[in-house]
């Protein structure tokens, strides 16, 4: 491992547009999640309540949840269970009804005092075992909040507004490190779903955002065939936060290993690099999850996830029963509408519902204006990618077929789009490997104004829905 100081042209940057490709993402990041911070309802996001509650406690340095009764939450205000009553109609942390909320009825809530010294137990059991690393931003608006004195909806716009600043900066990040086709992140980052978690309380903002940076570092590093030092700590960093929180994610910390490794009389140093990052971050994610080994209870009534990993083990055949119904076509259609955008919780649809395609017009520009050379290409990597990508995917029914199905079901019914945001990364590089580049690229201007008036029109379509939706104004 060493710092690189003889790069390509190519992969520096600073040069061929790669501020302007920084810059651009972060506007548009801006432009389309900050404004939801706002006109998004309170916890009209999915488990929003949770990922306050466990922000709250986070910004209270109690990084660990409590266990009363076999449930996981923690004693906080009881001015923040308020707040959930008063602004949605449901609070069982399962299902919130679409209903009208006008930004000025929501604003009447601010009258709710704080009152930290009226406590009782919250249960929050779908987020208490979370790492409290993705909980970093929300926990430093609440506390800022804390500190000014401020009620329970101020709080919980801190939260959202310091977690929307950060997964921007991890999308400007992604870019800047991105050795070619910078237009995926975007692509990827500012969709429509995408947009919506960065605008709310949800860990999953700093999932998507850190997914995206480690694949960019690992592209990078894969080009090149080594890790400089600088790139190493920030991946490390970048993939503890995504595996302390989401271990299924774990595949992807491979995606620089068989680019790097494949370069002639590299494979030693290559394995090394990544010997070294796999350790801190499977050391960092192991280490959380045996410290918060007491915390996780299962979130569904009648799942036991030792008895289902039993069942798994003794007959494989259950598992691929599960996979065949869960990866049929009308599933996929379904988890790609969802990635795009589904809002509220899983009930409010894009409008216009061709907005659902631009996605895919944003994928076509940039496989169409390849900057690769068909020498550069390599069916090696993509098949790499692609089985990482794969085997992510996987993991991520597997993980729901433990903890919410109840023992012995094949059908898997809490996966959901947005858990599929994060590999999009190394699904995009596979497809753009498999894709022979064009020999002279385009300008690389055209290729990002494509993709900006694309990323343009979607962030006016969720705008558009939320606003009608919930009658915000």
């Amino acid at each position: 491992m060493r710092e690189r100081t003889d790069e390509p042209a190519k992969l520096n940057p600073t040069r061929d547009g790669k501020k302007t490709g920084v810059i651009l993402v972060m506007v548009l990041g801006a432009v389309g999640s900050l404004p939801l911070v706002i006109l998004t309802p309170p916890f009209q996001v999915p488990d929003e309540m949770r990922h306050f509650d466990r922000a709250y406690q986070v910004s209270e340095f109690r990084v660990r949840a409590e266990v009363q009764n076999g449930v996981a939450g923690g004693t906080l205000p009881d001015s923040l269970r308020q707040l959930v009553h008063s602004a949605i109609p449901s609070s069982d942390g399962i299902s919130c009804r679409v209903t009208p909320a006008p930004i000025a009825q929501t604003l009447r809530l601010a009258s709710i005092p704080l009152d930290p010294s009226v406590r009782r137990f919250i249960a929050f059991q779908g987020s208490a075992f979370y790492s409290p690393l993705p909980y970093l931003p929300q926990a430093l608006g609440i506390g800022v909040g804390r500190a000014l004195g401020l009620g329970p909806l101020y709080l919980f716009y801190l939260g959202r507004l310091f977690n929307c600043l950060a997964a921007i900066a991890l999308l400007g990040l992604a870019v800047n490190f991105m050795p070619f086709a910078e237009e995926l992140v975007m692509v990827a980052g500012l969709l429509p779903m995408a947009l919506f978690l960065y605008g709310s309380l949800s860990a999953d903002a700093a999932v998507i955002g850190c997914a995206l940076l480690f694949s960019a570092l690992s592209f990078s590093a894969g080009a090149r065939g080594d890790w400089g030092k600088r790139e190493l700590v920030i991946a490390a960093g970048a993939g503890a936060v995504l595996c302390s929180i989401k271990p299924v994610y774990a595949p992807l910390l491979l995606a620089g290993v068989v680019p790097g490794a494949l370069r002639p009389g590299n494979a030693a140093r290559a394995i090394r690099s990544h010997a070294i990052l796999l350790a801190i971050v499977l050391g960092v994610s192991a280490s959380w999850l045996l410290f918060a080994k007491s915390t996780m209870t299962s979130p569904i009534t009648g799942a036991h996830p030792s008895l289902q990993m039993s069942l798994i083990l003794h007959h494989p055949i259950f598992l691929a029963r599960v996979f065949s119904h869960v990866f049929s076509l009308t599933w996929l259609i379904n988890m790609y509408l969802e990635c795009v955008g589904v809002f509220g919780w899983l009930t409010v649809v894009l409008q216009p519902h061709a907005t659902y395609l631009l996605p895919l017009a944003s994928l076509f520009l940039i496989l169409w204006f390849a900057v690769r050379s068909p020498r550069e290409g390599s069916i090696k990597r993509a098949l790499w990618y692609l089985s990482l990508a794969t085997a992510s995917a996987a993991l991520v029914v597997v993980a729901l077929l433990l903890m919410s199905a109840h023992v012995g079901h094949d059908s898997v019914m809490d996966v959901e789009g947005r858990y599929f945001i994060p590999i999009l990364g190394v699904a995009g590089m596979a497809a753009i490997e498999l894709v022979p580049g064009r020999r002279t690229s385009a300008p690389p201007w055209r290729r990002l104004t494509g993709v900006a008036v694309i990323a343009v029109l979607q962030i006016a379509a969720t705008d558009a829905t939320i606003i009608r939706v919930f009658h915000v104004f």
